[in-house]
């Protein structure tokens, strides 16, 4: 999980050496095909697993009697993996997108979907799990700005504690602490058979934005090998299912759930809405939640406005929340939404803003989405990013 972190934005690679990954030696065509190079269960250019999506690409390109080629680009900014990969024609099929229509795509076209994803609860396999309602009276973990936390949160009367990762809810799940966690399902089932014996009961469940299916993208002027694809998808759906299995994905008849009372609020069906970068990013990253800022890429500077330097706490408030805060306030807390532009926090609560600011952070607004940091960040952390926020205040 550590390569994101490490590779600059930008084309890694377009082929991997002869026989790494893949199928036959020689082809008489070759499947040029795109994908996240760090994004287990669904996808890795390196290591003994490859992920569902490559294993599923290899097998598609067998079935075209195709060499497959490959092209890795971070997902993470899923509108430049597109723009950079599928349609500048370094690939051909992108392995895989959102199925649903309401997950708009111009230009390109989709195979028919092939796999149904969803989120999950993960439970004791003692715990029966029949309704959303059953979950009113535990103590139950979500991840920062879900479909499962937005729900939760505004339908009431549920105990949650937002946690960043799904990492962090199974450790709480270990220790105790909580006695449910709602979270993406094949990442759930994923972890859950890896790292955990299978120890809990990962149960799916379907509902608005709470369950979709994905597909292969190509350009939409690709009508020939959309067809291929679709018959090579519908052919290998035996396959599909043992891979399936084989990563731990939920597979059980899924539990329906109400529809969110504000489905405005919330993204494209198997899409984390607004989770990094004020656009649609695909769920299968969730479990990495935050603003990752990738090797070789920056955040403008803010103009210091002919004011001193930033002190050295500043400079660290910062950089923490730019990697932490960044996801729904902007970069340098300079979002155009002005509800959430943290440049006007002194024009709106005067000389008492560093204590409200103090005070919103520690209790956050579960409502809003906003987790609770209090006894996540230290005191130097949040004197850091007060001191930061000190910086940034506008004199209007």
């Amino acid at each position: 999980m550590n390569l994101r972190g490490k590779i600059q934005l930008g084309l890694v690679s377009a082929a991997l050496a002869a026989g790494a990954l893949w199928a036959p030696a020689a082809s008489a065509a070759t499947l040029r095909i795109c994908s996240d190079p760090d994004n287990l269960p669904f996808s890795q250019s390196a290591g003994p697993e490859h992920g569902f999506y490559i294993d599923l690409a290899n097998l598609v390109a067998k079935k075209l009697d195709a060499q497959p080629e490959y092209t890795w680009w971070v997902s993470m900014y899923q509108g430049k993996a597109l723009r950079y990969t599928l349609r500048a024609r370094t690939c051909d099929a992108y392995f895989a997108l959102p199925a649903g229509a309401d997950y708009e795509t111009p230009g390109l076209a989709r195979t028919h979907g092939f796999l149904d994803v969803s989120y999950a609860v993960v439970a004791s396999p003692s715990f029966t799990f029949t309704k959303l309602a059953d979950l009113k009276g535990k103590r139950v973990g979500v991840q920062f700005d879900t479909t499962p936390q937005i729900i939760l949160a505004e339908q009431g009367g549920y105990n949650t504690t937002t946690y960043r990762t799904a990492e962090e809810m199974f450790t709480a799940l270990n220790k105790g602490e909580i006695d449910a966690a709602f979270m993406w399902g094949p990442i759930a089932g994923y972890e859950n058979k890896l790292q955990h014996q299978d120890k809990w009961r990962v149960t799916p469940v379907s509902g608005d934005h709470m369950s979709g299916q994905v597909a292969v993208a190509v350009r939409a002027a690709d009508t020939e090998l959309l067809a291929k694809l679709n018959a090579a998808l519908t052919a290998l759906q035996p396959e599909i299912t043992q891979l399936a299995e084989k990563y731990g994905f939920p597979l059980a008849k899924p539990i329906d759930v109400a529809a969110a009372s504000n489905p405005a609020r919330l993204g494209t069906v198997g899409f984390a809405r607004n989770s990094w970068h004020g656009a649609d990013v695909p769920i299968s990253a969730v479990h990495r939640v935050g603003y990752v800022v990738p090797t070789g890429t920056q955040v403008a500077q803010a103009s210091t406005g002919g004011k001193p330097p930033p002190s050295a706490d500043a400079a660290a408030g910062r950089e923490f929340f730019n990697s932490t805060c960044a996801h729904c306030h902007s970069p340098d807390g300079a979002s155009p939404i002005r509800a959430r532009d943290l440049r006007r926090l002194k024009g709106l609560f005067g000389d008492q803003w560093p204590e409200v600011a103090k005070t919103t952070i520690e209790n956050g607004r579960p409502n809003l989405g906003m987790p609770t940091w209090k006894g996540i960040l230290t005191d130097q952390q949040l004197k850091q990013i007060l001191a930061f926020l000190a910086t940034i205040q506008s004199d209007d």
